[in-house]
């Protein structure tokens, strides 16, 4: 077997793409270094040290260690030196880019690297997607990551670096914003969903709209600044192609005379104030998140749709008791949301506005809205940017890490952790459509802000003079669709509250038993220290904790109503123990972290219980008693 085809074998398990192309491209010559070890030149500068390179990767390793990271991001695979250096001081947890497709095929020919490879956390990224990939599937918010590259890679493609840089910087902020929001939101979100459940019967889902606007024009209109340089143009898209609007952009496309067909929003929280409460409100159709707040799902309007979230369990696996079988793509606001939609509804092209992803000159909305009056002030110095702003009648202020993104123009934005979220999933998204999708247009006519790859950039006016066909049957293609719902399978949603609830009821009782057990070890070790005695309640306690767990597995919604025990759970195991404290000090530490832990557990499942139970009441008596309620009766109310 060649050194090749041992590097392949080892590879190909984890992205069998990576050797596509590479037959066609050149390849570094690879040279012996005077102590051993293989080097090379690549625009004109030699990458390793052409005496010994691999003490000078141990050394290079030896300052890596020194920081402690929990992953390391390598920009240069070059010829191993440093990744095996890595791996050889117990950094294991590696995700290699490497550059150039050059570089990367004359060290896979050559340097044996198949071992290496073969770690179950060692990763080889040859493009800026897969890397980013492997970050937000491997990695947590709360691990520590370094981005190291050295001198020969930096000088050779500082652009590249420096752009690797910000996109690693960026994803890893995307994962931190994730915990932050699971920590804030998830039991709002499950409370959402339940006190929902009255509404969903007169809220169709939305995937009965599947391919019902096969080949329509959709504009997608957001609230960045730029949106009051070509929103008025929206006047003509009307009733030519499908506008939906992120709620925050509702009001400004009122002040510039367009009414949107639909007005999609996913708030965990009500918002009154982006409604008129007038007859604008009823000319558009709501889409609403299962999450979003129960007073959302009472707005007088002209209709509502329904979309269920893929990342909370409970809904997700009730979506097609309800007739959905659809999850949306959702990348952290309502218009990534919208982009899965359209192509689910068969629209083509798709086209953005207001998608601005970063600040305009002196604001952060486009005016009309709910926020009068901003002032934004950049500290490119200290990389920190203040807002304030007058939000109806409250002023505020915030201030936010500044990130930068790549500009229309070529030039760097300025923008914040949560756009440059999106901006990080829109760019995911489409390198993804190119491959599953190609006959998919997506173009970005925001005429401002980040340039986003993967999109056409063009003007709304270009939109308008070449992508618009005749008139759309809009309420008649609409009501077709409503009146096609598939039946809502009452029997079977009392049946999974109820079958949870029970669940809840055994792991509840389970986890009292644990605290029972818990409270034992540790009066007897404030009796007697750590002694044998203390085997009898350990040995319970993980027989309990196994029980705990294949319960929990038929009601895994549990783990994101604890999702804040979770974190905190896992930050404790990650902290460095003080080993001189002895080994006494460390097991009150362990035993007070189960306490905690079954505490907050025996809390869920006593709240969750009740409310599960009370869920399939309601839903028993909505069907009816029998789980069978007519279709007419559960659509009168859309």
């Amino acid at each position: 077997m060649t050194v090749c085809e041992k590097n392949r074998l080892s590879l190909a398990a984890k992205d069998p793409s990576l050797f596509e192309g590479l037959e066609n491209s050149r390849s570094v010559g690879i040279e012996e270094a005077k102590a051993g070890g293989a080097t090379f030149r690549h625009k004109g500068i030699y990458f390793h040290s052409r005496y010994n390179p691999r003490n000078e990767a141990a050394l290079q390793a030896e300052e890596i260690a020194g920081k402690k990271p929990d992953w390391v991001f390598l920009f240069g695979l070059g010829c191993g030196h440093l990744l095996r250096a890595l791996v050889e001081k117990g950094l294991e947890k590696v995700i290699v880019f490497e550059p150039s497709t050059e570089i990367l095929k004359g060290a896979l020919e050559n340097i044996d690297l198949s071992s290496v490879f073969s770690g179950e956390k060692v990763f080889l990224a040859i493009d800026m997607h897969s890397a980013i990939e492997k970050l937000r599937s491997e990695t947590e918010g709360f691990d520590s990551l370094l981005v190291y590259s050295t001198t020969p890679y930096k000088t050779a493609f500082p652009k590249e670096l420096a752009d690797f840089t910000n996109r690693i910087h960026n994803a890893h902020i995307t994962n931190q914003v994730g915990i932050k929001t699971d920590m804030k939101s998830r039991r709002a979100w499950i409370e959402n969903y339940l006190s929902n459940l009255k509404s969903l019967p007169y809220a169709p889902p939305i995937d009965v709209l599947r391919e019902r606007f096969k080949g329509v024009p959709m504009i997608i209109a957001g609230a960045g600044p730029s949106l009051k340089k070509n929103g008025e143009l929206l006047k003509e898209f009307k009733g030519r192609a499908l506008i939906v609007a992120a709620i925050t952009s509702y009001k400004p496309l009122l002040k510039l005379g367009v009414v949107p067909d639909f007005v999609i929003a996913s708030e965990m929280v009500d918002l009154p104030e982006y409604f008129t409460f007038g007859e604008d409100d009823r000319k558009t159709r709501l889409i609403l998140g299962e999450l979003s707040h129960p007073k959302m799902f009472e707005r007088d309007v002209k209709g509502k749709f329904v979309f269920f979230s893929p990342y909370l369990a409970l809904s997700s696996a009730q979506a097609p008791l309800w007739g959905s079988s659809y999850f949306p793509a959702i990348g952290g606001s309502v218009t990534t949301a919208a982009l899965d939609m359209g192509i689910m509804f068969g629209c083509n092209p798709i086209t953005f506005i207001g998608q601005d992803l970063s600040f305009g000159e002196n604001e952060t909305h486009a005016p009309g809205g709910v926020y009068v009056a901003q002032n934004v002030r950049i500290d490119r110095e200290n990389g920190m940017i203040s807002v304030e702003d007058e939000y109806i009648n409250d002023k505020q202020t915030y201030t936010y890490k500044l990130q930068w993104l790549k500009g229309l123009s070529g030039k760097p934005v300025p923008s914040k952790y949560d756009w440059a979220t999106f901006h990080q999933w829109f760019e995911n998204y489409m390198h993804y459509l190119k491959k599953e999708r190609p006959g998919v247009r997506v173009i970005n006519a925001t005429e401002g802000g980040a340039y986003i790859e993967g999109m056409e950039h063009t003007t709304l006016k270009h939109v308008l003079d070449t992508c618009l066909n005749g008139e759309i049957r809009m309420d008649e293609t609409i009501d077709d669709a409503v009146a096609s719902r598939p039946r809502i399978d009452y029997t079977a949603l009392v049946g999974s509250f109820r079958e949870t609830a029970a669940v809840l009821g055994r792991v509840k009782r389970l986890s009292a038993s644990i605290l029972k057990e818990a409270a034992e070890a540790k009066k007897t070790f404030r009796k007697k220290g750590l002694t044998a005695d203390l085997k009898g309640n350990i040995d319970r306690i993980k027989r309990l904790e196994e029980s705990v767990f294949d319960e929990s597995d038929r009601a895994k919604f549990i783990w994101e109503a604890l999702v804040n025990n979770t974190y905190a759970l896992k930050e404790y195991l990650k902290e460095d123990t003080d080993k001189s404290a002895g080994e006494g000090v460390q097991f009150l530490r362990d035993l007070e972290a189960v306490i905690a832990s079954y505490r907050s557990m025996t809390e869920v499942c006593r709240r969750f219980g009740c409310r599960f139970e009370e869920a399939a009441d309601s839903i028993s008596e909505a069907g009816g008693g029998d789980g069978k309620m007519p279709l007419a009766d559960g659509l009168q109310a859309v």
